[in-house]
Order: C-alpha cells, then sequence, then structure tokens
C-alpha cells in the first residue's frame, strides 16, 4: 500500500490552538481548509476527553525544510509574519478509523547549537516526525543524524518515528531520491512518506498516519506483554531447540526480511 494525498476527504474545522513555545502570544487562525476528497476521516476543533488518546508529536529537523508549513497547515493557519516564526504547538482533534485523537503538534528547532533538543525534547513525544527536504542533501544526513540521537534518547520500540522528505513538488531541485529515502527509514527502523507542504499533498495523509503508529505499537505493547505473562513457564528441551533453529534460519533471511521491510515502510497503517 503506497501513501498518497488524494484519496482523504476530511474538512479542517477552524478553532485549532496554535500557541508559541517561546510564550510570545498565538498564531492568527485562518479559513477553513478543505482537504482532498473521498475519506469518512474528520478533523474537527475541540479537545479528547481522555488523556490516553491525546498524543504529543513533535517535528524535528534542520531549518528550512518545511517543518512550521506543515504544522501550519495541520493546524489551520494562515501565513504571516507571526505564522512563520517557528516554536508555536498547534492543538487539534482528529477522527481517524472512527476514533478520535488530540494530537498536539510542536514545531522544534535548535537555537543556536544548543543542546536543549536533545535533552528536553526528545524524551517527551509520542512520536516523532523527522522533516527533511528532498532538495537539500544536508538536511538528509541531518535527519539521520536526529535519528541516531532519538535512538540513544528513546530506546524503546513503542514511540513511532516518521521520516518524511518535504517539497516532493520540486522535481528539478531534488537531491535526495525517493529510493535514498526509503532505504534511510528501512536502516534506522522507522515510517517514511514523502510530502509537498507547498501542494498540501500527503500531508493529511502523514498526521493520519501518526496516530494509527502510535495505536499500533501501544496495541502491540501490550499484546506482547500479555503474552509474556502466558508464558512463563519453563520451556521445554524441544521448544529451545525448535527457537534456536529459528533464529539460524532468521539469519540466512535477513536479505528477504530486508526487502519485505522496505517494502512497507511506506505504509503508515502497518507496523
Amino acid at each position: 500500500m503506497t501513501l498518497n494525498g488524494g484519496g482523504s476527504g476530511a474538512a479542517l474545522a477552524p478553532g485549532a490552538r496554535a500557541t508559541s513555545l517561546a510564550g510570545s502570544g498565538t498564531a492568527t487562525q485562518g479559513p477553513r481548509l478543505d482537504w482532498a476528497e473521498g475519506s469518512s476521516d474528520s478533523l474537527t476543533s475541540g479537545g479528547s476527553d481522555s488523556d490516553e488518546n491525546v498524543y504529543k508529536v513533535l517535528l524535528l529537523g534542520a531549518s528550512g525544510v518545511g517543518k512550521s508549513a506543515l504544522a501550519r497547515i495541520f493546524g489551520g493557519v494562515e501565513d504571516g509574519p507571526e505564522a512563520e516564526a517557528a516554536g508555536h504547538t498547534y492543538d487539534r482533534s482528529i477522527v481517524v478509523d472512527g476514533e478520535e485523537a488530540s494530537l498536539m503538534v510542536y514545531d522544534i528547532w535548535e537555537q543556536d547549537g544548543s543542546r536543549w533538543l536533545p535533552g528536553h525534547c526528545m524524551a517527551m513525544g509520542d512520536a516523532y516526525v523527522i522533516v527533511y527536504s528532498v532538495t537539500d542533501k544536508g538536511s538528509f544526513e541531518k535527519a539521520s543524524e536526529l535519528r541516531v540521537q532519538l535512538r540513544r534518547a528513546r530506546q524503546t520500540d513503542d514511540v513511532p518515528i516518521i521520516l518524511v522528505g518535504n517539497k516532493s513538488d520540486l522535481v528539478r531541485s531534488r537531491e535526495v531520491s525517493v529510493d535514498e529515502g526509503r532505504a534511510c527509514a528501512v536502516v534506522f527502523d522507522c515510517k517514511f512518506i514523502e510530502t509537498s507542504a507547498a501542494l498540501h499533498h500527503n500531508v493529511q495523509a502523514l498526521f493520519e498516519g501518526v496516530v494509527r503508529q502510535i495505536r499500533l505499537r501501544r496495541d502491540s505493547k501490550e499484546a506482547n506483554a500479555r503474552r509474556q505473562a502466558g508464558s512463563r513457564r519453563r520451556e521445554s528441551l524441544g521448544k529451545k531447540a525448535k527457537r534456536f533453529l529459528g533464529r539460524i534460519v532468521a539469519r540466512n533471511s535477513r536479505k528477504m526480511a530486508f526487502r519485505a521491510k522496505s517494502k512497507s515502510c511506506h505504509d503508515l497503517s502497518v507496523l
């Protein structure tokens, strides 16, 4: 399943809160924005009644890659001098697969090369969106560095990370191919999608995919915990031998597994 931004029909309602992390006030709200047609999902203003359905999503990446533009589209904020400033937080409820969730999207930036980002931000997110520009190879390398920092700060597998190649509309200026982005996602064990903030392409698919990834990983974690609790009895010798042989087969099948993973890394509806 390949993600695309042309098959969705949720309407973005006005009223989402957009506040500055620096305390500079609230960003100006834009007019109602219509997403592409064809989806049963919808976006509404307001919050969620359950804290379990409130997800903190951090947008990370080099300067100029379009993080703020993606966040503003999600928040329904019109362009302007105040909206252009980085560091806003956007709060909006989104209904995905019939279930409501409230997303708090943090537009994060690094200040003067300080270590504030890895020290304070990388431990607070329920999901991380690492953005690079397909027209800037340096931003792609920065995205890889951020992924390494995240792995050190968050060593659990239940926190989804999505690698986003923005500005996909600038075909003639492209420096990072789709295959390079997908390969990087496979190597660093994260999901991958390309977007165009300028054309609003795949922006809705991105944020809906974030919600799905959070839910999938939390459900998987709970299922694993139940499975482990039910199998604490001592394994027989036969089971141990079978498990050992399974590991040998797995080692011999790494190439096949890599190919399978590369096919699914751009599908945000599966683990």
